[in-house]
């Protein structure tokens, strides 16, 4: 759904004001704006506390709600410094990567697409996910973002203008069908987010211990290509350093029935993004409603 055209300028003016202030900043003070950004947004405008406080009260039973609240504001707190640190993509160059990003496996990126059938990076909206392609591509790898479009058409320019600043390329998600294909048979490397609700269309497979509606396009693009599958960890450091993990998947027990092969290895894919987030929940999007569609039988 589209928003009107006013608003639409309107929040695109608020957003480029703010980017360039982010751009032009020294990182600390662009990240000590960001955090009175989130801090307004967690305290005083209190955006989506409910949806956020309901997912974590049903992922962390254990904890209680002074711990939750904490969470809360701190992810709001986390999703401002990650607003903050995109609009620098401009200026990632070698010498910021060397200074505050951590790639300790990018030998598993150059070792699959040794193989020549190109690579699918699955990851979830963890850490600075937007810094992960983007330092990738500045190391010199071809990478390829599939992407859903926002609401506001200026927004999404800006955000591909970013992007495609660091040498990302960008399709659309209406179009990921033909174009995945054709950027594997370029092989390079395609980067999916797989931990939003995907409709009915998505495969169910556990999330912190409830079903979830789940993107089945990494699955179904590794069974139908044999494409290698890989999953990247863009976790924040207690330092202010972004630490980047790649690890291959390793799948077996696949059946071939499709469907079924499908929800294993989206549950493997889940199952390993849980892990992150149990270890780092405040550096998870709690505030989108995860759990949303029900399952058929539910």
């Amino acid at each position: 759904m589209r928003i009107n055209p006013l608003r639409a300028r309107l929040e695109y003016l608020a957003v480029a004001i703010l980017a360039f202030k982010f751009r032009w900043l020294s990182l600390g003070t662009a990240r000590w704006l960001a955090v009175i950004i989130g801090w307004l947004a967690a305290r005083v405008i209190r955006l989506r506390r409910q949806v956020a406080l309901d997912n974590l009260r049903e992922s962390f039973p254990e904890l209680g709600p002074q711990e939750l609240e904490r969470i809360y504001r701190r992810c709001w707190r986390h999703l401002a410094m990650v607003g903050a640190e995109l609009a620098r993509l401009p200026r990632l160059n070698d010498r910021f990567i060397a200074r505050w990003i951590d790639v300790s496996s990018p030998t598993v990126i150059a070792g699959v697409l040794k193989r020549g059938k190109g690579v699918i990076v699955v990851a979830g909206h963890l850490g600075n996910w937007e810094w992960m392609g983007g330092a990738t591509a500045k190391l010199g790898y071809p990478v390829t973002y599939v992407v859903t479009d926002q609401a506001n058409p200026l927004v999404d320019r800006w955000l591909d203008k970013m992007r495609h600043s660091t040498g990302v390329e960008i399709i659309r998600r209406r179009d990921a069908a033909r174009g995945v294909l054709e950027a594997l048979k370029r092989n390079r490397v395609v980067a999916m987010l797989s931990d939003q609700d995907a409709g009915q269309a998505g495969v169910f497979v556990p999330f912190f211990g409830r079903p979830a509606s789940t993107p089945r396009g990494p699955a179904l693009f590794h069974l139908k290509t044999g494409v290698p599958l890989v999953y990247g960890s863009p976790i924040r450091g207690d330092d202010g350093r972004l630490y980047i993990l790649f690890e291959e998947f390793q799948f077996t027990g696949l059946t071939g029935d499709r469907d079924g092969d499908e929800a294993q290895i989206m549950a493997q894919v889940s199952a390993r993004l849980e892990a992150d987030v149990r270890r780092c929940p405040e550096q998870w999007l709690w505030l989108h409603r995860r759990w949303k569609t029900r399952p058929p039988s539910a």
